[in-house]
């Protein structure tokens, strides 16, 4: 099962960004500071307060989203990143459909290499994030069935209701992953310990299935996710990330980088 990730509504706006400025002048060679630059000119003329009223941010909350938002284009690590990517896309264009997108793949690079204590954090948010939604789209989600840009939006919207200091945090936690993915390699786990790792992840999670009210029908639906109910998905989905965010030592720490393994 993967891990359910807060995919910003910005990712697609970068990468948009990224093909779009590559394409802009095909004659002329892409220079890494113009770029740089460019990018740093963009929230000046995006819409991208507007749009984050529209998905229900408003007051400190709004403000700390704008400023996320805005620190993909004027971070000088994460933006040197995206301009490189635009020279890739210039000189290799095949290869632009490739990223799915450029926030995401460094914040999913950069997790593994976090402090327990930040990453136990930044999954406990995500949680909550997932205990937002709809169960409808919340078991959708899980069995992999609910569009990306549906999921980008309704999670997006729940993260406009979280606390404002949980917010922060969060954000800043993910800001840090995403550097981190530019300077690092991700964490590597051999086969055996992956192996191991989701094994006793899937012995505890069926542990806290039987010891539920009516544990069959979940345990059924975990045999068989692809034809579980949504109110059975989304179940066992939470309960996932409840038994991940409830070890503790080396096999906790485990258990968060194999989340957030690529």
């Amino acid at each position: 099962m993967r891990p359910l990730i807060f995919l910003l509504w910005l990712a697609g706006t970068c990468m948009f960004s990224a093909s779009a400025v590559a394409q802009a002048q095909p004659e002329i060679t892409p220079n890494r500071d113009d770029i740089i630059r460019l990018l740093g000119q963009i929230p000046d003329v995006a819409p991208i307060r507007e749009e984050l009223q529209e998905l229900g941010y408003e007051g400190e909350n709004l403000d700390l989203a704008v400023a996320q938002a805005e620190l993909v284009y004027r971070d000088p690590v994460l933006a040197g990143f995206i301009a490189d990517q635009v020279i890739v896309a210039f000189l290799e264009p095949e290869r632009v459909g490739e990223a799915g997108g450029l926030l995401w793949p460094l914040v999913e690079r950069g997790l593994g290499h976090l402090p327990t204590r930040e990453l136990r954090f930044y999954y406990r948010v995500e949680r909550s994030l997932i205990g937002g939604l709809p169960r409808q789209a919340c078991g959708r989600a899980i069995r992999n069935r609910l569009p990306p840009e549906r999921f980008a939006e309704l999670i997006t919207r729940a993260a406009a209701r979280l606390n404002t200091s949980g917010l922060r945090e969060y954000y800043r936690i993910q800001a840090k992953a995403a550097r981190l993915g530019v300077e690092r390699m991700p964490v590597q786990f051999t086969r055996e310990r992956a192996v191991a790792t989701e094994d006793n992840i899937n012995t505890r999670l069926r542990a806290s299935i039987e010891a539920s009210d009516n544990p069959a029908p979940l345990l059924r639906a975990l045999d068989d996710l692809d034809n579980a109910s949504n109110r059975q998905a989304c179940t066992i989905g939470k309960l996932f990330l409840d038994t991940v965010l409830t070890m503790q030592g080396r096999e906790g720490r485990d258990a968060l980088i194999y989340m957030s393994l690529p």
